[in-house]
């Protein structure tokens, strides 16, 4: 038998061997087309319970929050976080007659170079003038840390001279190369110090690098057109600092916060100020009283009621009275001088004849 027979007949079909089979029938199920499920049409009270309980659980089931998770989440859109709101720079107001660059001072500082918390102090009245000279408005300013401070100062300077040619005096600032030069220089005593074994000094040394307080003197700037009176300048031995030049001084004060703290100008000067608004005050209501005396006086000199009351009263005055001028003179009190006790400190002093003696001793000698 060949392989092909063999295989043939191990794969026999046993269909046509079998009976005729019946059709299998499949089970059908009718469909719906309401939601609700189908009730009794008598039965209205359990119809209207289980419409209850279904809008019951309709508004207790918890919403899925709508999100898409196929969108990844760098291109989800997130809600935008507020970020806080930042205050404008506050610019002070304006003294009375200020000078005409004094707003655009202010701006810069405030603006422009970022410092904060700007309070301005009008000494131009103060009597006598400050030792920064007559006439002065003093810029105080806070600036972030000592970077701050110098980068602030020196833009400051700078653009003073190249946009109104003023040459500012900046106390206390040092130049760009001066500041790595100087920080070299201690990086190299330290390492010095550090290989002969000893230790870094300890505490707030001032080495002349770290500052915390500039001063930027601007000069004499052009005065307001009613400003131009200068104190002092009417009087002919004036005691104080004074220049009669005419002009107002501005001086602008940079600080870091620390040292603002430490040093407190605004109370010093605020005292200042204070003192002196109150002897105006006083000297004011004493000049108005004498004022109101005199126009009192000048009335009742006027007035023909009183001239007649004047008149009888130097005719009634008796001529026997005394005057002042006839009564003799109090005698003058005698001195005496006190003689010493047994318990003074100090000795007697010494009598003429005794200086006499002394005197020959020292010229003749004992003999």
């Amino acid at each position: 038998m060949s392989f092909p027979t063999i295989a043939s007949s191990r794969f026999v079909c046993n269909a046509c061997r079998s009976a005729r089979t019946l059709p299998r029938t499949f089970s059908r199920c009718a469909f719906t087309t309401s939601a609700i499920p189908r009730l009794d049409r008598n039965d209205a009270v359990s119809q209207q319970d289980t419409t209850d309980v279904l809008d019951e659980s309709k508004e207790a089931a918890p919403v899925p929050p709508q999100q898409d998770n196929a969108i990844p989440w760098y291109l989800r859109q997130q809600s935008s976080v507020q970020s806080p709101t930042l205050n404008p720079a506050e610019v002070p107001h304006l003294p009375p007659n200020p000078p005409p660059l004094l707003q655009t001072l202010l701006e810069y500082v405030s603006i422009t170079a970022g410092l904060d918390d700007l309070q301005l102090l009008d000494l131009r009245n103060l009597d006598p003038p400050p030792a920064l000279g007559p006439k002065l408005i003093m810029i105080i300013a806070t600036a972030r840390s000592e970077k701050h401070l110098h980068v602030a100062a020196d833009r400051f300077c700078r653009w003073l001279r190249r946009e109104h040619g003023l040459k500012a005096n900046a106390a206390g600032l040092l130049g760009r190369n001066e500041l790595k030069i100087k920080l070299r220089r201690k990086a190299k005593r330290m390492r010095m110090l550090a290989n002969v074994g000893g230790a870094a000094p300890e505490g707030n040394i001032d080495d002349g690098i770290r500052t915390g307080w500039i001063c930027c003197t601007l000069g004499k700037l052009e005065a307001h057109a009613d400003d131009t009176h200068m104190p002092g300048a009417d009087v002919e031995q004036f005691v104080g600092f004074r220049d009669i030049k005419p002009g107002v001084n501005v001086v602008v004060q940079m600080f870091t916060e620390e040292k603002r703290a430490e040093t407190d100008l605004e109370t010093l000067w605020g005292g200042v100020l204070r003192t002196h608004q109150r002897k105006d005050k006083s000297a004011d209501e004493a000049l108005k009283e004498l004022e109101q005396d005199i126009e009192d006086l000048e009335e009742d000199a006027q007035d023909p009621e009183y001239q007649t009351q004047e008149s009888a009263q130097a005719v009634n005055k008796s001529p026997t009275e005394p005057s002042k001028s006839t009564s003799r003179p109090a005698p003058a009190q005698q001195t005496y001088r006190p003689r010493p006790t047994p318990s003074d400190l100090f000795p007697p002093a010494p009598t003429s004849d005794g200086r006499r003696q002394m005197r020959r001793l020292h010229t003749v000698g004992f003999r």
